[in-house]
């Protein structure tokens, strides 16, 4: 299944509040089951293409790939972030040919997206990874909106 952001003049449903930070601690308690697991990890490439950035992309043409890695124990989650005239198309699998690649636990994603923790604390506590080409590497949050900081809660 492909999913694909929006160019930036197109409507879309306004997404950056994301979960807020209670439910996604609740997320993370049922991450540890299976099923749920298995939807979460199916619902991803959609949730990936809302944050995407149109603007932060201009000019890029890119292929990266973000490895999420199971707390639990379960093989990781791979998904093809393909970057091209201002959209993402996220697929699942390994991208051979990424420029660069992001790994960060399921559970840390979901911390991540709940504003419950910024990237750079993540990054820091080398729990949010990035490789390949730095330049490249270093645009991944503002290419798909990711906190600096805590929201206010």
């Amino acid at each position: 299944m492909t999913h694909a952001a929006p160019h930036s003049g197109q409507r879309r449903r306004r997404t950056d509040a994301g979960v807020r930070p209670w439910l996604g601690e609740q997320l993370i308690e049922l991450d540890r089951i299976g099923a749920v697991h298995a939807v979460l990890m199916r619902v991803m490439s959609r949730a990936i293409a809302l944050r995407f950035n149109p603007a932060a992309a201009d000019g890029l043409e890119a292929t990266l790939e973000l490895a999420l890695h199971d707390p639990h124990g379960r093989p990781p989650t791979h998904y093809r972030l393909m970057i091209s005239d201002g959209r993402c198309a996220v697929r699942p699998g390994r991208a051979a040919d990424a420029g660069a690649t992001a790994s960060i636990g399921s559970d840390d994603l979901i911390r991540l997206a709940s504003g419950a923790v910024g990237w750079p604390e993540l990054f820091s506590s080398g729990r949010f990874e990035l490789n390949g080409d730095p330049f490249l590497a270093l645009r991944f949050a503002g290419l798909f909106r990711l906190p600096v900081v805590l929201d206010p809660v």
